[in-house]
């Protein structure tokens, strides 16, 4: 069994449920899905889809930065959503999160629904501390 370097939690509702924000272990970082919410775990912009993508990217950069890393440190991103639309409409903001760095390996999901009725969309992240390269992009 792999040993944790550390658990990490932004908010008290992660101690009450019973879950970190996210996990290392050697290189590699693990963020459990972002959504949405404020700091007390209330739903932020109701209805409002690139108000909550906005916000959940900005949820994935700050832990990333409590770690020493940024959005060149993502190798994979795995995208829930209740609006795949919506998301397809709002990937520009997305491609934006990553503009410096060489696009992540990512899985998009349409899902009926998250744990609040009013969000609208959940990212979980692997990261790692190891460096890669922007221009690092193979085709073939």
């Amino acid at each position: 069994m792999a040993k944790l370097a550390h658990a990490y939690q932004r908010r008290e509702l992660e101690k009450r449920v019973g879950y970190s924000q996210a996990v290392s272990t050697g290189e590699l970082l693990f963020i459990s899905g972002c959504v949405s919410w404020d700091l007390q775990g209330n739903p932020l912009h109701a209805g409002d889809f690139a108000a909550q993508l906005e916000t959940v990217y900005a949820d994935i950069d700050a832990t990333l930065k409590a770690h020493g890393m940024d959005a060149g440190s993502v190798l994979k991103e795995t995208i829930f959503t209740t609006d795949m639309d919506a998301l397809i409409a709002s990937n520009p903001r997305r491609v934006r999160y990553y503009q410096h760095a060489t696009p992540p390996a990512s899985t998009w999901v349409e899902i009926k629904r998250l744990v609040h009725p009013d969000l609208m969309l959940e990212v979980e992240i692997i990261a790692t501390s190891a460096r890669r390269s922007a221009g690092d992009t193979r085709v073939g």
